[in-house]
């Protein structure tokens, strides 16, 4: 009679921590979420841009295709009367790669303003050897912005981007090549290729992919080899494997689930920056990106998610008498230690009723 019950005493355990195990991760939609909640209630300014200096459209631009991913407007979005619709619908600039932000915003959410003139603006900017702009970070852009406009994209602009693909697979932001390939324009150039029709199969971005594996490391994808991850460099990577439908690879998809991981990792839990994503750099830059990736879309989408996915109101201000060190939400959620010690401690008592009968059995 000790076998059943001894069985019965170590499934009451192993229960527990298969419960423990799938209640640490956070889903998705809740990072994207706290996330999206941070932009919105202290990043967003009066006139409803997002962040208060830098490149306001660029990021703005961010944050309304990650509400896009959300299933939401950019009208979703605002802080007293100024929604980010409002702003987004105003605003201009002569900058190429930032037009092609606010295309790409434009043409995912539908009241941030028309797409004609800002199209309009891009194709002007095309060189005669193919190239939109001065920079292939910012060509690739343009292409994505026009892409998600349904705009057409010419042959040349295309080729233009093929040839400038070193030998490692990557690509440099700068065609004087100054500062080297690097996996962010790397991860932005496959996405653009991709939105014109270049096949995954097709060797240019099979090279793009040879140079994205050699950045990942350490759980996640770093901006050059050798580098540790970063945000940045870690979200367009994910958003270039799901652009090329990589993850039908198994290898890639254990890059894509790592990846992830990391990113969710680098997530704020707690304190003023609760939602934000830390980063080295820019944690504004890093958080923008953050609700679309978390969401799984690529910068190859277009139009808002069938999926709604609700705002979070902003936390109600605290007075606090001492400010806490913020906490990176590693798990996505703080685990209770009573479970695993009540597991524990009925795992040491079945094996005591295992242990006891032996022993009488060998004094005997």
């Amino acid at each position: 009679m000790q076998r059943p019950i001894v069985a019965s005493f170590l499934a009451v355990p192993l229960f527990l921590l298969a419960s423990l195990s799938a209640t640490a991760q956070t889903p998705p939609s809740t990072t994207a979420q706290r996330a999206l909640q941070w932009l919105q209630c202290t990043q967003q300014q009066a006139n409803g841009q997002i962040g208060s200096g830098g490149n306001p459209i660029a990021r703005s631009s961010e944050v309304a295709i990650g509400l896009a991913a959300a299933g939401q407007q950019a009208s979703a979005m605002h802080v007293g009367t100024k929604s980010l619709a409002d702003y987004l619908t105003t605003a201009t600039s002569t900058e190429v790669g930032t037009n092609g932000e606010l295309l790409l915003a434009r043409a995912s959410v539908a009241d941030a303003g028309p797409v004609a003139t800002v199209a309009a603006q891009l194709q002007a900017a095309k060189g005669t050897n193919g190239e939109y702009g001065g920079d292939i970070y910012s060509d690739a852009l343009a292409i994505l912005g026009l892409r998600a406009a349904s705009q057409t994209v010419a042959d040349d602009a295309v080729a233009f981007l093929k040839t400038q693909q070193k030998a490692s697979g990557g690509w440099s932001a700068d065609n004087a090549d100054q500062y080297g390939e690097d996996s962010n324009t790397t991860a932005l150039v496959i996405q653009a290729l991709v939105s014109t029709g270049v096949a995954s199969s097709d060797p240019t971005i099979t090279k793009g992919f040879t140079y994205l594996q050699s950045v990942f490391g350490g759980g996640g994808f770093g901006s050059a080899p050798g580098a540790g991850p970063d945000p940045n460099s870690d979200e367009l990577a994910i958003q270039a494997i799901v652009a090329a439908q990589q993850q039908s690879d198994a290898a890639w998809q254990t890059r894509l689930d790592q990846a992830l991981s990391y990113l969710a990792g680098q997530q704020i839990g707690n304190g003023a920056d609760a939602g934000a994503i830390a980063s080295p750099y820019s944690k504004l830059f890093a958080t923008t990106d953050a609700p679309a990736v978390f969401l799984g879309r690529p910068l190859t989408a277009r139009g808002v998610s069938e999926s709604a996915v609700p705002l979070l109101a902003c936390p109600a201000a605290t007075t606090t008498t001492a400010a806490a060190a913020p906490i990176l939400a590693q798990t996505g959620r703080p685990i209770d230690g009573r479970p695993l010690l009540g597991g524990l401690t009925l795992i040491a008592l079945a094996l005591l009723l295992v242990w006891r009968p032996r022993r009488r059995a060998r004094a005997s």
